[in-house]
């Protein structure tokens, strides 16, 4: 992330007609190298100050907050006995307060038990799963961040060597080994909406004249790790 401002003020450098910005951080980067380059994002909530109030931005936006309680609902639907849960969270993310006080939320009135284990670093997945272990988790939820994005492969693939469940917020995390997901299609987004906004733009719309978009929740399932 910190390589970010510079990338952003390259692109400036090089007459881009368009910035494409996927995240809060690069979308916070490019909005401060630029307030004339139509600047483009997606794979930020919809609730969150940055979307809005630049004229030369647009995009597509998540439901962030109110998910990360239903994520939870669903891992209990799926293990109905479920009592002790694990989040992984990094906090130093913009929004890990807002989903936590939304899943603790939910673990007030399902009579759960939250753990929350701080992942800033790499090097912080295995500890993290060590002590779960010791918290004797039964099931993990993995909140948004680029950094734990990052590390989709080993935390799926750790999860699974401990017979852990876990449920996530991307396409991507299931296709790397995890149980399932439930969030925007990003894929989908940018290949579609993204493309069509672009257009757009490159024809003469102003940015600042094109709404918001929403993007549509999905739930993805891995049969083989779900038969496992």
């Amino acid at each position: 992330n910190d390589q970010l401002p510079a990338l952003a003020s390259e692109l400036v450098e090089l007459g881009c007609a368009v910035i494409i910005a996927l995240g809060p951080y690069a979308i916070q980067a490019a909005r401060d190298a630029s307030t004339t380059i139509p600047i483009v994002f997606t794979g930020i909530g919809a609730n969150f100050a940055l979307t809005r109030n630049a004229r030369n931005m647009t995009g597509v936006v998540e439901e962030l907050i109110e998910s990360s309680a239903k994520r939870l609902a669903l891992l209990a639907e799926a293990i109905p006995v479920l009592r002790r849960v694990g989040i992984i969270a990094n906090p130093d993310n913009y929004g890990t307060l807002v989903y936590l006080r939304q899943c603790q939320a939910w673990a007030r009135s399902s009579h759960a038990t939250i753990h929350v284990y701080d992942l800033r670093d790499p090097d912080d997945v295995f500890p993290a799963f060590t002590r779960m272990s010791d918290d004797r988790i039964e099931a993990i939820v993995v909140f948004p961040d680029s950094v734990i994005f990052g590390q989709r492969d080993r935390i799926a693939q750790t999860a699974l060597n401990n017979n852990l469940p876990g449920i996530y917020i991307y396409r991507e995390w299931v296709a790397a080994g995890g149980l399932f997901a439930y969030g925007a299609n990003q894929e989908k987004i940018i290949r579609k909406r993204i493309s069509e906004i672009v257009a757009k733009i490159l024809e003469g719309a102003m940015p600042g004249d094109l709404p918001l978009q929403q993007g549509e929740l999905e739930l993805f399932i891995n049969l083989k790790t779900a038969k496992a």
